[in-house]
């Protein structure tokens, strides 16, 4: 007997929408009192960790699209938050780094992130917690295989 489809408890569908309300809901945090962007937020946190990025890297990493990213470096550029250089490796390649304000943004917000994280898992106990961690982590490695789901999806094509 087939399962019955119901969106409600699609997981894609789920998971989509928690990252919606998790990204809108934290967004609330940083845009009014820094005026960042979601995108933005992203690429300051990215080059916080990796300095010395290009866009395609960034748009890889952040799961952001190229426009998006490149919106968004311009609003951080104008603001004087990064700056662009050509790589030493590969004179065709712009990379990106933070300028000084765009580090003391970055851990301006970062604090206030965390605490948002950690009032949101709350509700989660310890062990809670630690199951997600493991999940997420399990499912985002099985995710990256992509090979069961281009087969699933083919075979159901055909």
């Amino acid at each position: 007997m087939k399962a019955l489809f119901q969106l409600e408890k699609f997981l894609p569908y789920r998971f989509d929408r928690l990252a919606k309300h998790i990204s809108v809901s934290l967004a609330g945090v940083y845009r009014r009192r820094f005026n960042v962007t979601v995108p933005q937020w992203r690429i300051l946190a990215l080059l916080h960790e990796t300095p010395h990025m290009s866009a395609k890297d960034i748009a890889r990493q952040g799961n952001l699209d190229k426009v998006m990213v490149s919106r968004a470096l311009v609003g951080l550029e104008e603001r004087g938050l990064l700056e662009r250089y050509i790589s030493a490796e590969d004179a065709r390649v712009n990379e990106l780094c933070l300028t000084s304000t765009g580090t003391r943004l970055f851990e301006s917000i970062a604090p206030l992130a965390l605490d948002w994280e950690a009032d949101f898992l709350k509700v989660l106990t310890p062990q809670e917690r630690g199951a997600l961690e493991r999940i997420l982590s399990k499912l985002e490695q099985h995710a990256k295989s992509e090979a069961p789901a281009l087969t699933v999806i083919e075979s159901a094509i055909s």
